[in-house]
């Protein structure tokens, strides 16, 4: 019987630290240099995303959605309303790629993260990531923290398939190696990926190390782990 585990990325295998806001950062500086006007609502910038004090909310835009949604929502703040909407959007998009792939920024795996995945290889399990970033961004990150070798599956915005919490991703996943429901296990740290397990009919574990606290997770979660190390005593559960 085949095994597998589909990841989410940021906030679980790497973490959602200054990387983040550093990106975030950069790209409205480019804007505001093309819009000067913009310059003073840097906080309404942040804050519509869901980004505060070098802080997220678990259920943002920063935290959940692609780079579409969160351009789409700056362009809703534009003084100028006669800006092309999806040519802003294609530029913040273009600016979002350059910036998340940039080789000075120091991505950070989760404690825990590389010893769990390795476990998992070592127990033959199939290995997937499902995020909302950015193809080129997910796999820079993924290989600057040397995860990216244990990964089987990446399905991250390609501006084709849906991605979370829409189940895409999940069925690529499952037919490509033949998988059954009871076969996977969703581990992520955001409701976007409870509701992606929910969609996708299979099991999701809930780790407390990126967006969320405990008590957005209670409840509507199968599992709740303080750390990715622990994952391997669920599956023993599991199991048993």
């Amino acid at each position: 019987m085949n095994k597998a585990i589909i990841f989410d990325k940021d906030g679980t295998l790497i973490q959602l630290d200054s990387v983040w806001y550093k990106i975030v950062h950069r790209v409205l500086d480019d804007i505001f240099q093309t819009y000067p006007n913009e310059k003073s609502k840097r906080d309404d910038y942040l804050t519509i995303i869901g980004m505060n004090d070098n802080n997220f909310e678990s259920t943002s835009l920063l935290a959940c959605r692609t780079n579409y949604f969160i351009a789409a929502a700056w362009y809703s703040l534009l003084e100028n309303q006669h800006v092309n909407k999806e040519g802003f959007i294609q530029n913040v998009c273009l600016l979002f790629k350059k910036y998340s792939t940039a080789d000075d920024l120091v991505f950070t795996e989760v404690e825990g993260a590389k010893e769990t995945l390795r476990y998992l290889k070592d127990n033959e399990y199939i290995i997937g990531v499902v995020t909302a970033d950015d193809v080129d961004a997910a796999i820079h990150s993924l290989k600057m923290t040397e995860l990216y070798d244990y990964v089987d599956f990446l399905g991250a915005d390609d501006g084709v398939n849906r991605t979370k919490p829409e189940s895409d991703f999940y069925h690529m996943f499952k037919e490509k190696f033949s998988l059954t429901e009871e076969d996977v296990l969703m581990v992520g740290d955001t409701l976007t990926d409870v509701t992606f397990a929910r969609n996708s009919n299979i099991k999701v574990v809930g780790v407390l190390s990126g967006a969320s606290r405990k008590e957005d997770l209670e409840g509507k979660a199968d599992y709740i782990l303080d750390s990715m190390k622990d994952i391997s005593k669920i599956l023993s559960f599991m199991s048993s």
